[in-house]
């Protein structure tokens, strides 16, 4: 996955992104907010692929019923086990976005209202 500034070209992967309120919210409680490239103050967001967006939900209604099934059938699951369905949580979407997603596939895009912070 690029994870390159689509206006400056800069390398977002490893910097941490600042979130900011559009023109017009509250800086304490925004409801609307763009991420800014450190570089050229550039208003992006983010760019899921559709594999991550439809596993997302997936992913939350199989763990639901995982544990509403242990809940109401009272399992009694070893550490070993748990710990491994943890592993699996944390670790699934990651295994999943290495695979399925192209690596050119860019993970910023320019905001849509094409804003920019003056």
């Amino acid at each position: 996955m690029k994870g390159d500034c689509p206006l400056c070209g800069e390398i977002l992967s490893l910097r941490r992104l600042k979130k900011v309120p559009l023109p017009g919210e509250s800086s304490w409680l925004a409801f609307r907010r763009f991420l800014e490239c450190p570089e050229c103050s550039g208003a992006l967001q983010p760019n899921p692929h559709p594999f991550e967006r439809a596993a997302l939900p997936w992913v939350l209604i199989g763990v639901a019923i995982l544990n509403g099934g242990a809940l109401l059938f009272g399992v009694r699951a070893s550490l070993s086990l748990a710990m491994l369905s943890m592993a699996l949580v944390a670790f699934g979407p990651l295994i999943g976005r290495a695979l399925v997603v192209p690596a050119d596939w860019p993970r910023y895009v320019p905001q849509a209202s094409g804003e920019q912070k003056a």
